[in-house]
């Protein structure tokens, strides 16, 4: 470390060193000792101070493209990496456009973590084309078994045929990434989270020169405890029928015993919308339910929302489906989900 010296403050104590040293040569005159007797002067201190700084630990970046899926990402690379967050949270991933600096984040990136079904319909083309480039991508989709859509559906408000399927019927999510079909919101099941967790692990291992064995092995257990938790949470709800803004609860539902009656936007995206039938189609499906519940979300189509409960009597609760908010934790993000919709249903 370098430090800064003033020279008018050296002039400063020069003269008063000088001074001193006058006061103490007359005070050994005056006490009758020898002049020529040698003064003892103060030893100096040689050992010079210790000004090296511990060098900064630079830490890679591994790049996730929106809040709740780093959340998951960070307890597995905590201390061996930085998380960066592409989407800010809060914001609609299904309608985000990233800036020239969010393309140069993500191409800089020793890791990425992307949805991988077309959730980030913004940063899809730019992900691609990293991975098509053998870049550091890791898919989420490809990695667990996805939800699909039902014959002819149409999952982001445009039609995909057939398209989808290999020529052997599977899904395909191969090389090409043709994630048109499946449901997204992948995040909202701690156990879709497990399935993934092998093989995400062993690449950030690989990319990151890390063992990670040991942070696999507590967040795969910490996993497994959240979800023994929600079940217990959501086991207090006998009839969870659930009428949510978009098509955004089916993991979450199919995990833990509830099913999805009506949406506000048939879709699984919130840039779709839904047409007058659609709408007249779902308030029949609240009277003959006699659901109570509507669940918005971020996306949710406000004064569409608002007319349905006018007219149907539903009450709207909002759910944190999309985003952290105040939870600073995965484990604490689903369990505020789980709660306001059990809470609600009860």
């Amino acid at each position: 470390m370098t430090k800064n010296f003033n020279a008018s403050s050296l002039r400063r104590r020069g003269i008063a060193s000088l001074a001193v040293l006058s006061l103490a040569a007359l005070g050994l005159s005056c006490s009758g000792e020898d002049e020529s007797q040698p003064v003892d002067e103060p030893t100096a201190d040689t050992t010079a101070p210790d000004t090296t700084d511990a060098p900064a630990v630079d830490l890679p970046d591994v790049v996730v493209t929106y809040s709740v899926l780093a959340a998951v990402v960070s307890e597995l690379v905590d201390g061996v990496a930085d998380v960066v967050t592409i989407i800010p949270d809060g914001q609609d991933p299904h309608e985000f456009e990233p800036s020239a600096k969010d393309l140069e984040t993500i191409n800089n990136a020793a890791f990425v973590v992307a949805n991988g079904l077309n959730f980030e319909e913004g940063l899809e083309a730019s992900l691609e084309k990293l991975h098509d480039a053998n870049g550091p991508v890791f898919f989420v989709g490809e990695h667990i078994t996805v939800r699909e859509v039902e014959e002819g559906e149409d999952d982001h408000g445009h039609s995909h045929g057939d398209d989808d399927k290999s020529e052997d019927g599977d899904d395909d999510h191969g090389d090409d990434h043709d994630h048109s079909a499946g449901d997204p919101h992948l995040w909202l099941s701690p156990a879709v989270m497990l399935e993934m967790m092998p093989e995400l692990s062993g690449e950030l291992s690989a990319a990151l020169g890390v063992d990670l064995t040991a942070a696999t092995e507590r967040v795969t257990a910490d996993l497994t405890a959240l979800d023994t938790e929600l079940q217990s949470i959501m086991s207090a709800v006998t009839d969870c029928e659930l009428v949510t803004g978009h098509d955004e609860l089916g993991y979450f539902a199919d995990r833990y015993g509830c099913e999805t009656i009506g949406t506000v936007i048939p879709s699984f995206s919130t840039t779709a919308e839904a047409s007058g039938g659609e709408l007249a189609e779902l308030k029949a499906i609240i009277a003959e339910h006699r659901a109570k519940v509507l669940f918005t979300s971020l996306g949710t189509p406000q004064a569409v929302a608002e007319q349905i409960t006018k007219e149907t009597g539903v009450k709207l609760v909002e759910l944190s489906t999309h985003v952290m908010g105040s939870a600073t934790s995965y484990a604490d993000f689903m369990r505020l989900v789980a709660n306001q919709i059990a809470d609600a249903l009860k």
